[in-house]
């Protein structure tokens, strides 16, 4: 069993949904998804994202490439923190991390995440 049919076999069972559902909502034949539950094909480029999309995932988490399963929200969320903290000189990076410490430091106890850049 490949990972890709593992996490997608998760996901279906994570979100109740049945093969035939998942194809419906991806656009491919029940054959072809119970081919991609199995472990017996992996779909390429389009049918991969309309399954990612249909299941409120990345392709990366199916493919095994994240080891979260975070929503497109998720995912585009840290894609825009990603971008932009990206864009700061040294300067204004440093405050940003300041303040992401003070924060994190407040919700979680936990100090390993802290790389001190």
């Amino acid at each position: 069993m490949s990972i890709f049919s593992e996490r997608i076999s998760l996901l279906l069972t994570e979100k109740k949904l049945s093969q035939k559902e998942l194809a419906d909502k991806a656009g491919v034949t029940e054959s072809a998804m119970s081919y991609y539950v199995k472990g017996e094909r992996t779909p390429r480029g389009e049918i991969l994202s309309r399954i990612a999309n249909a299941l409120n995932t990345s392709t990366d988490y199916l493919l095994g490439n994240s080891p979260n399963n975070i929503s497109k929200n998720e995912n585009a969320t840290l894609m825009y923190l990603q971008r932009n903290l990206g864009k700061l000189n040294d300067e204004n990076l440093k405050k940003a991390e300041s303040i992401l410490k003070t924060v994190f430091d407040k919700i979680f106890d936990d100090e390993e995440w802290w790389c001190g850049y």
